[in-house]
């Protein structure tokens, strides 16, 4: 199954990197390097630890040392790359630029062995990786109704799918994740009652030992 290109959001944080030959003319423009190159050049920028990361803001932009803020909500990452090269070429020769994504968060609820939020792939990440990051599901696990909520690039769908069937693994809107995408895993009918089962049986359990004891010391006394 090929892997969908991922979409830029707001929110995201991405890797970019502008390299050319000579790498000093571009420490200006890799964020990571700006302070070091400034402070070697005199202007008094504070070279003090910096994130190399750029965050996508609320308007969809990241702002570029030199260029700017650039919009890349909307683009998947060759796209970012192609429009980040038009705007160092009048700065740079031949430049080359990357770009990729930091953060890849998943999260899973419900009957698995360890619910909450989990950063993968920086890239991409399958179903089957989301759940294994959870710690698997139980034997009291609903895996044939299991919900993915998904907001992702403007839209949001809920989806059902049973994990025991093959269409899951053809269908690449279900087995591919997407960022910020949300597993909930239901639990079995027969599970919850042998749960409260379980706990009738200890408290009853409780309550009989503590009858016993408490006929046992009257006995005593008389």
């Amino acid at each position: 199954m090929p892997v969908q290109q991922r979409i830029i959001e707001r929110g995201d944080r991405l890797d970019i990197a502008f390299i050319v030959r000579d790498q000093e003319s571009a420490a200006f423009f890799n964020k990571h390097n700006m302070a070091t190159a400034a402070t070697a050049a005199g202007v008094g920028i504070s070279a003090g630890p910096t994130n190399p990361d750029y965050l996508v803001d609320a308007d969809g932009e990241v702002e570029i040392p030199v260029i700017g803020k650039v919009k890349l909500a909307g683009l998947t990452t060759l796209q970012a790359k192609e429009k980040l090269t038009g705007l160092v070429n009048p700065f740079l020769k031949d430049p080359l630029v990357e770009v990729n994504f930091s953060t890849f968060k998943v999260t899973v609820l419900g009957e698995v062995k360890t619910p909450g939020s989990y950063v993968i792939s920086a890239q991409h990440a399958t179903l089957f990786e989301a759940l294994a990051a959870a710690g698997d599901l139980p034997h009291s696990a609903k895996r044939y109704d299991i919900h993915l909520y998904r907001d992702y690039n403007g839209k949001r769908t809920i989806s059902k799918f049973d994990l025991r069937k093959m269409y899951v693994l053809n269908d690449p809107d279900l087995f591919q994740m997407r960022p910020n995408d949300v597993i909930y895993v239901q639990v079995r009918p027969g599970s919850v009652f042998k749960e409260d089962a379980g706990l009738v049986v200890e408290i009853f359990t409780i309550l009989f030992s503590a009858a016993t004891l408490g006929f046992t010391i009257h006995n005593s006394t008389k």
